[in-house]
C-alpha cells in the first residue's frame, strides 16, 4: 500500500477514526471470524496512523454531513475525521462522490 509506504516515510501523516477501526473489525470478523478481525486490527494498528476519538467536534460534523448527505453512520466519520484534519480521504467507495471535496481513489 503506497499511502502506508508514505507515511511511514513520513511524507505524509495518517489518521483513522476509532469507529472506522471498529468497523474494519466487525467486517473482517463477519466475514473471516474473530480471530482474523484480531489479526487485522494488529496490522492496522503498526501501521503509522494517528487514531483520532470522538469529541464535541467531530460528533457535531458528523451530524451535519448525516443530516444532508446518504452515508451510512460510520462513513460519516471518515468524512468528519478528514474534515476535521484537513485532509485528503483515500477511498474506493464511490458512495463518497459529492460528499468531500479531496478524494483520492482506490482501485
Amino acid at each position: 500500500m503506497w499511502v502506508i509506504e508514505r507515511a511511514e516515510r513520513e511524507e505524509i501523516k495518517l489518521f483513522m477514526n476509532y469507529v472506522n477501526l471498529g468497523e474494519v473489525y466487525y467486517i473482517v470478523a463477519r466475514e473471516l471470524g474473530v480471530v482474523k478481525a484480531n489479526e487485522a486490527i494488529a496490522i492496522v494498528k503498526r501501521w503509522d496512523m494517528e487514531f483520532v476519538g470522538v469529541d464535541e467536534s467531530i460528533a457535531l460534523i458528523v451530524a451535519r454531513i448525516k443530516a444532508v448527505h446518504k452515508l451510512s453512520y460510520a462513513d460519516v466519520f471518515v468524512v468528519a475525521t478528514a474534515t476535521d484534519k484537513k485532509g485528503v480521504i483515500v477511498i474506493g467507495d464511490k458512495e463518497f462522490n459529492g460528499v468531500y471535496p479531496d478524494l483520492l481513489w482506490i482501485r
